[in-house]
């Protein structure tokens, strides 16, 4: 009875120990299932992310924009070396990649878009406005661009109507000689050039009782306007010589006059006297007032039959006034004078249009050069990407990497790749380049034109 009670013992344990296993072994199944559930939903997830992100990489660039945009190759510039691409081409396995998987590959390794953006942004940026500033010159001119050079001359007669310039020289006055070499200059005058005339001291006499009357006597006989012969010659007529010399006061009135005028251009002074200041003013002290002045006019004293010491009075004047001084004894000199201004007039548009054509052609090649050589540079790197590109085609071919389809797909979008940046460099540089060489010759055209205008005008 013992035997049998110690068996069913025996047997009850087996049989819960069976169940008890029984059970851990549901457990543990249970447990792994749920892991390998979990893994595979994992798996699921990071092949989405994967899947996402291929698709994202290939987007295949479609605008000179888009390219620029693009990071840079890890093989590209000075760093490409075709044994070391080689290398890394062999590192990757691309019998599963379709056209364009290879295409976005061999990009990751060559892509030349640090450069390309270089000479893009350079070519956006690029300004190709002829911007040379023309110098001033004798009289104003506007351009095609509206660039106005200077002004127009203004030209300002201060004729001495004193006592003594009613004596004769060759059967003449030297008011008489005066008036009419005056005459002649102004009428030489280009068009457009504005002339005054202002008379000093033809009032009263030259005697002690008149000096006052005659030391504040000066008058604006002809307006500071274009030349006009008939209106000239009559205010010309207007006056004769009695008076005294007040040249500092002449001086003065044409600051004021150049003031009123308020017109844009250079301002030339010449003062036509045969002797010294006679009413107490300082001509030195107003030409220089006047020359250092808004104004910034110049001074140039013609001194008609002056003894020695008034020549250095006259001298220290024109040399306050930032002018010349000419001495003359005859109505051939007083010719004279005026002939060597006209010459240095012919000079100074003859170089003014030397040096300006020549600045402006200087700016019009350094901007050629500068674009010749940023497209130069530019299409080189475009040639040397599309040739890394496709020797690294060809040899995974070699490999029997790819197949001769994907070549030929991958082919063609490295030959579209190149149709956008050639086509970029074709329409935005060569728009750059001839707007430089437009500008160029018609500012350098207006320059001649001008400058022979004026020449002609002088001769």
């Amino acid at each position: 009875m013992k035997v049998i009670k110690k068996r069913l013992l025996f047997s009850f344990l087996v049989l819960l120990l069976a169940f008890a296993l029984t059970a851990c072994g549901s457990k543990d199944q249970a447990s792994t299932d749920a892991k390998s559930e979990e893994s595979k939903e994992a798996n699921k997830e990071e092949t989405k992310k994967e899947k996402a992100a291929s698709e994202e990489e290939i987007q295949i660039a479609t605008s000179i924009e888009e390219i620029v945009k693009e990071k840079k190759g890890k093989y590209s510039g000075n760093a490409y070396n075709e044994a070391v691409v080689h290398r890394a081409l062999d590192e990757q396995n691309f019998q599963d990649k379709d056209s364009f998987q290879v295409y976005n590959q061999l990009l990751k390794l060559m892509n030349e878009s640090k450069g390309y953006k270089e000479y893009y942004d350079f070519a956006e940026n690029f300004n190709p406005h002829i911007e040379t500033a023309l110098s001033e010159t004798p009289e104003g001119m506007k351009l095609d661009n509206g660039q106005v050079v200077n002004g127009t001359a203004n030209i300002a007669i201060l004729l001495d109507a004193s006592g003594s310039m009613a004596q004769k020289i060759g059967g003449k006055t030297k008011m008489d000689l005066a008036k009419e070499a005056v005459d002649q200059f102004v009428s030489s005058m280009p068009e457009g050039a504005n002339v005054s005339l202002r008379v000093y001291g033809h009032k009263g006499s030259n005697s002690d009782k008149d000096k006052k009357l005659s030391c504040g006597s000066t008058e604006m006989v002809y307006d500071l306007k274009p030349y006009n012969a008939a209106d000239f010659k009559a205010s010309l007529g207007k006056f004769q010589p009695t008076g005294w010399t007040p040249i500092a006061l002449a001086i003065t009135e044409t600051k004021k006059d150049f003031e009123k005028a308020n017109k844009p251009g250079q301002n030339i002074i010449y003062v036509v006297s045969d002797g010294i200041e006679t009413c107490d003013g300082d001509p030195v002290k107003a030409a220089k007032e006047l020359h250092d002045s808004n104004i910034k006019a110049v001074v140039n004293i013609i001194g008609f039959d002056v003894d020695s010491n008034g020549q250095k009075q006259l001298l220290s004047v024109a040399e306050a006034g930032g002018g010349e001084f000419e001495t003359v004894d005859t109505a051939e000199d007083f010719k004279q004078v005026w002939e060597r201004e006209r010459v240095r007039l012919y000079n100074e548009w003859s170089s003014w249009s030397v040096e300006n054509w020549n600045d402006v052609s200087r700016e019009q090649n350094e901007k050629e050069n500068a674009l010749y050589s940023y497209k130069s540079k530019f299409q080189n790197l475009i040639y040397d990407e599309k040739a890394h590109l496709t020797d690294a085609v060809f040899y995974l071919r070699d490999k029997e990497q790819i197949s001769p389809e994907t070549l030929d797909e991958v082919e063609s979008l490295i030959q579209q790749r190149r149709k956008i940046l050639d086509e970029y460099i074709q329409e935005k540089y060569k728009s750059l380049i001839e707007t430089v060489e437009t500008e160029g010759r018609k500012l350098k055209d207006a320059i001649d034109e001008k400058g022979e205008e004026m020449k002609d005008k002088y001769r």
